[in-house]
């Protein structure tokens, strides 16, 4: 099963929560993000009896509050393109394998 968690963190501790998180089993993503919250992270876990398990112990961090979705239907894109085009929006260069 696939949850993700929107978390708004204690001011100046973004990156230290960030790199908690990483540290989580199941936790298998994690993004600084702008906005209303802080930090996105996915996780994928075998049961829900694991996801409040490691939900438990994220709460632990330096947490002011945070939102939990859990994903009950999955839909899948080619990527391929999709890549280019943010890559070229976020003003990177690709490098070329010759």
């Amino acid at each position: 099963m696939e949850a993700y968690i929107l978390i708004v963190v204690e001011h100046g501790a973004e990156h230290d929560v960030l790199d908690a998180l990483m540290k989580f089993d199941g936790v298998t993503e994690g993004s600084l993000v702008y906005g209303e919250f802080d930090i996105h992270c996915k996780l994928v876990v075998e049961s829900m009896e694991k996801l409040r398990e490691v939900h438990d112990e994220i709460r632990k961090l330096r947490i002011l509050t945070s939102e939990t979705l859990i994903a009950y239907e999955r839909a899948l894109r080619k990527v391929g393109s999709l890549r280019n085009h943010h890559v070229r929006k976020l003003g990177h260069k690709r490098a070329r394998h010759h």
